[in-house]
């Protein structure tokens, strides 16, 4: 399963809270919430959030094959 572990983690160490993200990389509510619940994200939501942190895909994102996803 997609995770977004690595992006909470680089918040919590830089202190970003959601409202900032939400705030640079222009989310919604929604999509920070389906960004949380490891939902889907679109490319663009993708590549919004790497460019306003300036961070790589890789960064933000891992594939974790011991989640199951339900």
């Amino acid at each position: 399963m997609i995770t977004f572990k690595p992006l909470f983690g680089y918040m919590a160490y830089y202190n970003i809270t959601a409202k900032d993200l939400m705030e640079k990389a222009d989310l919604s509510q929604t999509a920070y919430t389906a960004l949380k619940k490891g939902e889907f994200m679109s490319a663009k939501t993708l590549n919004k959030i790497c460019q306003c942190l300036n961070l790589n895909i890789k960064d933000i994102m891992r594939y974790d094959v011991d989640v199951i996803q339900s």
